[in-house]
């Protein structure tokens, strides 16, 4: 720090600092954690006689009578499989779409982004529907189709919030906001919620970590860690629900 330091022969050590309290306090600025953004990854509903395999997000978009392969186990067990193509395939599984007219046949990825389910015991939502994936698709009209997804606000920040792949990764304490319902208030397409503003939680495998939408997309040996609790371990890894979306 310095090579010397010279003092007169009556010097004495102060014992008690002229700062007032408020000067003795120093803040000491934590070194932000640096992130790596990844993108969920598809697995696989093969069915039992090998041959045939669709691609999901998760087990419960598998047909009866097939068996949910996870990412992780795609990648490990499966490398000879033509299912192994399901990794880098995402962006064209299908999803689900809202099917109450207050939500104008909205594609998205789970029942509770459907603002008109909060309003009937009917069916509002058809999932595995082909129209519907994460890339975005032109219509007959030249109108453009994507995926929009729920904001999640707490009401003490009321003007910062989380898209979020359902109302399950939303705090009970927190506001859960349907697409529906700023639609027509908003016009810019970058203040939607769409899949490269969506963060994801996790299965972790020991110290590995593979982006999932949620519990039903790790296998038997992964613990999910949701989208909030990831982002509070303060992880180098962030989780998006895809890279980007071209329009």
């Amino acid at each position: 720090l310095c090579d010397s330091l010279d003092l007169p022969q009556d010097a004495q050590l102060a014992l008690q600092s002229t700062f007032s309290k408020t000067q003795q306090q120093t803040s000491v600025i934590p070194t932000p954690v640096k992130k790596t953004y990844f993108s969920a990854a598809a697995g696989a509903c093969v069915a039992s006689d090998g041959d045939q395999y669709w691609c999901a997000l998760e087990k419960t978009e598998c047909p009866v009578g097939s068996t949910f392969v996870s990412p992780r186990l795609l990648e490990t067990e499966y490398k000879n499989s033509p299912a192994i193509q399901c990794l880098d395939a995402a962006g064209s599984v299908p999803l689900g779409q809202c099917t109450m007219s207050d939500d104008g046949g909205l594609c998205t990825g789970h029942k509770s982004n459907c603002g008109g389910c909060f309003e009937t015991d009917e069916t509002c939502f058809e999932p595995n529907n082909a129209e519907c994936t994460l890339e975005a698709k032109e219509r007959n009209d030249g109108s453009i189709d994507f995926a929009l997804f729920g904001l999640c606000v707490n009401p003490a920040y009321p003007k910062q919030g989380h898209c979020l792949w359902s109302r399950d990764e939303c705090p009970s304490t927190d506001i859960w906001i349907t697409p529906n319902s700023w639609l027509e208030n908003i016009q810019d397409v970058d203040n939607f919620c769409t899949c490269d503003k969506v963060v994801i939680g996790a299965c972790k495998y020991g110290e590995h970590f593979v982006c999932a939408v949620s519990q039903d997309a790790c296998d038997e040996g992964g613990i999910y860690i949701g989208a909030k609790a990831l982002d509070d371990m303060e992880a180098t890894r962030d989780c998006r629900l895809c890279d980007s979306l071209d329009l």
